[in-house]
């Protein structure tokens, strides 16, 4: 960060700004109309693409009927940004963090296939997310080295990120290395600073940095980098946030300084969809006012490289007058209706594209070229058929809002099968627990493929077993569920199992919210309490077996010797289960017994 440089500048302005003040006041000439105070930015971001570098089957609802359509796609993403930034002066092209890990890209090329989209887009800034962390601080720093070039040089941002210096990856000699807390771009004359934040305790507990590496606060850290960059003359200010929408939106509020806040990690779709059956979390873009009573305007920008936010910020002096622009929900133009024969297609063409939240783009062909070098990779690897699925088994964590199509019941089909993998794989344990998070998707009625099962596991886990008591078992779920409630947590972290069964209350205190703990005992075929002082060997995924998502105890229990990596991948569990049963049911029995939410106190 060269500071000096920039007051310097200033310096060099002022003196140059006091000249010609000087040599205007000398010569006489005619009285002239004020000059315009007001000035124009345009941010174009995305956040949490999580290597979904392909496009997807999108289903929407209009006229009483459903409708497929090709949606998004990193190619689309590209296309979409080039246009918008021909379209406008004063551009910041942004990336809100989660880049990595969530498809097979990442799975087979590491983080490879991503960087080298994105620097064909060109993105100005991009923000460290917790899943750049999922292969720890050296997966990032490789990642880091890949992003950007020299005809393209994203800054790379993570102001409230200390990795320990001459011990992490990321700061082998010296403290920001390979990133930095803020940067300041020149658009139209004028200086924006632009600051980065990621999500400081879900980062620690939910992924996997370096142990030595810290997550500051991340609202005394925004504070400090305002003042500095405050210091430095500048007060056009953007954080370029991976940390919620929910979080933004306070600490927006108890900030100075703040006019514009780009966001990511809750994966949250705003501006208003409702007239094609889906629901967005607020306005795009959503406008709140900061600790001095200015105006702040909030962009999020979805999931998945399904949609480009377009914020146009318009400044009067150095404040923020108005908020305006839209998401793009990228779509192709073959539309079909899912059911029943319509004899045209432009009544909904028509209204997708009036209706300021969808756009109909072609792939970026550079993009597209780059993309199939990989695609022969995937598919060749994806296509075996494993089993079939006579029934959708949906994802639906446990806290979210029920899907149509799937079961009705409160728990996940998806997550309990992946239960059920693990023991199958290792059939000494007792149990099996998996947390909410490491299942990343349903599955579909039909064929079930290699290529699924990756899609439900995509993180680089293997099956670890513990050996563990009844009270370390409880104390690991209670330790879990408190942090899926606390702020800056994860309900992610929720349990869900197989040969293991239980009652949860959210609504009580720590200590006292999971209850009638019982375990499948094969030689009686029968649920047999859990006993404290009992011995109980556990499956679970490496994540949380090394204590994250607020699993300490399980850590702790490692630490002791109590644990052995199977090197079975988590994934690959999923796929031997399945060749094995050929036919994969929707499970009708699942570990929560009843669930409280924290809401009904």
């Amino acid at each position: 960060m060269k500071t000096g440089e920039f007051n310097l500048k200033r310096i060099v302005r002022g003196v140059a700004a006091v000249t010609v003040s000087a040599l205007l006041i000398s010569c006489a000439s005619a009285p002239q109309e004020p000059e315009s105070n007001e000035f124009r930015l345009t941010l174009l971001h995305i956040d949490d693409h999580h290597s979904n570098l392909d496009a997807k089957r999108q289903t929407l609802v209009w006229g009483e009927q459903e409708w497929q359509v090709e949606a998004g796609g990193f190619p689309r993403v590209g296309a979409q940004i080039k246009k918008l930034r021909a379209a406008n002066e004063n551009v910041l092209t942004l990336h809100a963090g989660d880049a990595l890990t969530g498809s097979l890209y990442f799975t087979l090329f590491g983080s490879e296939a991503d960087a080298r989209m994105m620097n064909n887009i060109c993105f100005d800034a991009f923000t460290i997310g917790n899943h750049e962390f999922d292969t720890g601080d050296a997966g990032l720093a490789e990642f880091l080295q890949e992003l950007g070039t020299k005809s393209c040089p994203t800054v790379k941002l993570g102001a409230n990120i200390k990795p320990k210096v001459g011990q992490s990856a990321l700061t082998p000699d010296r403290e920001w290395q390979m990133f930095q807390p803020y940067t300041i771009v020149e658009r139209g004359g004028e200086e924006i600073a632009i600051i980065g934040l990621d999500i400081a305790s879900k980062t620690k507990k939910s992924s996997q940095p370096d142990e030595s590496t810290e997550f500051l606060d991340e609202l005394e850290t925004a504070r400090k980098y305002i003042a500095e960059v405050q210091q430095q003359g500048i007060e056009k200010i953007v954080l370029l946030t991976h940390i919620q929408y929910e979080r933004d939106k306070e600490l927006v509020q108890q900030l100075p300084g703040v006019d514009i806040v780009i966001g990511g990690d809750s994966h949250t779709l705003l501006g208003d969809f409702s007239d094609f059956g889906m629901e967005s979390d607020g306005p795009y873009p959503t406008e709140l006012t900061n600790a001095d009573g200015d105006k702040v305007c909030i962009g999020h920008a979805y999931q998945y490289s399904l949609v480009v936010g377009e914020m146009q910020a318009v400044f009067e002096g150095d404040k923020i007058a108005e908020c305006g622009g839209r998401p793009h929900y990228l779509l192709s133009e073959d539309i079909q209706v899912s059911d029943g024969i319509v004899t045209t297609y432009e009544p909904i063409k028509t209204a997708l594209e009036e209706s300021e939240v969808f756009s109909f783009v072609e792939p970026d062909a550079e993009l597209q070229s780059m993309l199939q070098e990989y695609q022969g990779k995937v598919e060749e690897f994806s296509a075996e058929v494993l089993a079939q699925a006579p029934q959708q088994i949906c994802s639906q964590e446990i806290d979210l809002p029920r899907r149509d199509g799937c079961a009705d019941i409160m728990s996940s089909g998806a997550h309990r099968l992946v239960a059920e993998a693990f023991l199958n794989s290792v059939p000494e344990a007792d149990f099996a627990i998996q947390n909410g998070g490491g299942v990343r998707s349903g599955i579909s009625q039909g064929d079930f493929t290699v290529g699924d099962a990756f899609n439900v596991l995509p993180f680089a886990n293997t099956l670890v077993k513990l050996e563990l008591s009844g009270s370390e078992f409880k104390q690991a779920m209670e330790e879990a569920l408190a942090y899926s409630i606390s702020d800056g947590g994860s309900t992610r972290a929720y349990p869900y199992g197989a040969g293991i069964r239980y009652s949860v209350d959210l609504t009580k205190e720590k200590g006292s919210r999971v209850s009638n703990l019982q375990v499948w005992d094969k030689g009686s075929s029968s649920w047999q309490p859990m006993t404290a002082r009992a011995t109980y060997v556990m499956v679970t995924n490496s994540f949380i077996a090394g204590g994250q998502d607020g699993y300490d105890t399980f850590y702790r229990v490692s630490e002791r010797g109590r644990a052995r990596n199977t090197g079975i991948d988590y994934a690959q569990s999923l796929v031997d289960y399945a060749r094995e049963q050929e036919v994969l049911k929707r499970p009708q029995e699942f570990a929560t017994q009843s669930y409280v939410p924290v809401g009904d106190k």
